[in-house]
């Protein structure tokens, strides 16, 4: 060998005699910093374990759930045991940086931007518990969700995401209006900002020039200035279909008060709505659903939407209730039982004008069940008695109605009426639900009631021959009737309506 070599040798025996003589924790040792976790080899786990349920006390000293959650772990939720992030964290984290497309503010999240890997993983754990406790139904039966125990089942099947938005409500309508509000965000810029819109008749020109500001405002002009007609009468239909109003482009009152709100009034509008989805009860898979903001009836058959009818629902005087029922038969032909409100404050003063009136329209005076002549004298106290009017072409009822139990007495019917259809606003009822095209609704429910021998020309029968019937459904549908401002289309489009009631507190009656 060359003697130059002999340098390099003595180096090389040497460096390999003191690796021989040193322990493993001396070969790989590690600490744990604030600010850098190194790679964690797997024989470190448990002292990486201890470790961590350390951090969550210091980190999280309230929350016991994280706390004990971490105390007696055999491994990490998202990181592997060489500190690789699993794939799922990406996904979770992006669904959480979309969290105002569910109605929550992300002021609830702690960033997540530490390299500390102790840190993150506790991080990730909150916001994943705070993520799904916000879009969990809360009843009774998720109230008390364990969700870390979710994050465990989660993370031991490769679904954590999944199980992440696994308790949100599954009614169809709240699934919709959520993509509805994730679309919706899309195209604006939520903020206070308001273009306040005068009234066309006095100021055309202004208005014609706000209002497309406005429009730029709410996302449907790309520019705020010097558009040209047929742009801003497209963008004006599309706001006001939106937004629930009559699609004529006319600037109307109506549409310059919506046109004058913020995007961020239209959307706490969204989040409200959500977030009383959430505390609603998982609709059946056949139903009907009342939205009264919407002024629809809609039928739902295994979860999907299946007919939809026009309704006029209650005045604000006199507003539709929320509730909870079964339809339970129909009546073709029907009385009208008038409410002694509407005797007292609408029928008497027009009796006492014209003493021919109760004839005239139909109406009977009934003493007991025995209708009886009522003398001109006793006007007065015409609601000392019960009133009904026959059934016929001028019924107030038309000629069928859908009894569903209720404490405020109210049902489904046909009218006489048929012009309020035509408007955008339809509140004009005293409470009960006036149907448009009630013939066919009557047809489609007695074409899925299996066991019941009527049918449509049953029906129409009865009504040529103008004969009293109740039928009486075998199955009996569920009816849900709620007031929403803010609902999706059937593409998802996010739709907004006039709050006509303004803060409705009406009590919900659940079937249990």
């Amino acid at each position: 060998m060359n003697k130059q070599n002999y340098p390099l040798l003595l180096f090389l025996i040497l460096l390999l005699a003191e690796q021989s003589c040193s322990t493993p924790s001396e070969k790989q040792s590690f600490s744990v910093h604030e600010d850098n976790v190194p790679l964690v080899p797997k024989e470190y786990a448990k002292e990486l374990l201890q470790e961590i349920a350390l951090k969550a006390k210091q980190v999280f000293p309230g929350d016991s759930l994280i706390i004990d959650f971490y105390s007696n772990r055999k491994n990490l939720i998202w990181f592997t045991p060489d500190s690789s992030p699993i794939p799922e964290v990406a996904g979770v984290q992006q669904k959480i940086s979309q969290s105002l497309s569910y109605g929550i503010s992300p002021d609830k999240f702690i960033p997540v931007d530490t390299t500390n890997i102790l840190i993150k993983e506790l991080y990730l754990t909150h916001n994943y518990q705070t993520f799904g406790k916000a879009i969990s139904r809360k009843d009774s039966a998720t109230k008390d969700t364990n969700w870390l125990a979710i994050l465990e089942y989660g993370k031991q099947n490769g679904s954590i995401l999944k199980e992440l938005l696994s308790l949100q409500p599954k009614n169809a309508e709240y699934l919709r209006l959520q993509k509805g509000l994730e679309q919706y965000l899309e195209k604006v810029q939520l903020s206070d900002s308001v273009i306040n819109i005068p009234n066309f008749k006095k100021d055309s020109l202004k208005s014609y020039t706000l209002v497309q500001k406005a429009l730029f405002l709410h996302g449907f002009l790309s520019s705020p200035e010097n558009n040209d007609s047929t742009t801003v009468i497209s963008a004006l239909k599309s706001f006001q279909y939106q937004h629930g109003l009559e699609t004529d482009a006319v600037i109307g009152k109506a549409t310059a008060k919506e046109l004058s709100k913020s995007t961020n009034y239209f959307y706490s509008q969204a989040q409200k709505a959500l977030e009383k989805w959430r505390n609603t009860k998982n609709f059946e898979s056949d139903h009907i659903f009342v939205n009264i903001a919407t002024y629809k009836l809609k039928i739902y058959k295994n979860k999907q939407l299946d007919a939809e009818h026009k309704i006029v629902v209650g005045t604000p005087a006199k507003r539709t209730p929320e509730l909870d029922s079964r339809l339970n038969y129909m009546i073709i032909y029907p009385y009208w039982y008038v409410p002694k409100s509407i005797v007292v404050e609408e029928l008497t003063p027009k009796v006492l004008k014209d003493s021919t009136y109760l004839y005239r329209n139909g109406y009977e005076v009934l003493s007991g069940k025995k209708v009886i002549h009522l003398s001109s004298s006793k006007f007065s106290h015409l609601s000392s008695y019960r009133i009904r009017q026959k059934g016929g072409r001028g019924n107030a009822l038309g000629k069928i109605k859908f009894i569903f139990p209720n404490e405020f007495s109210v049902y489904f019917h046909d009218t006489p009426s048929k012009r309020f259809f035509k408007k955008g606003r339809r509140a004009y009822s005293h409470g009960c639900m006036r149907v448009d095209h009630p013939l066919e609704l009557a047809d489609y429910l007695l074409q899925h009631d299996s066991a019941n021998t009527y049918t449509i020309d049953s029906v129409n029968y009865y009504i040529k021959n103008k004969t009293r019937k109740v039928i009486t459904f075998k199955r009996k549908t569920p009816i849900h009737i709620r007031y929403f401002t803010v609902e999706a289309d059937s593409l998802n489009s996010i739709r907004f309506y006039p709050d006509v009631y303004g803060n409705l507190k009406n009590r919900n009656i659940p079937i249990e």
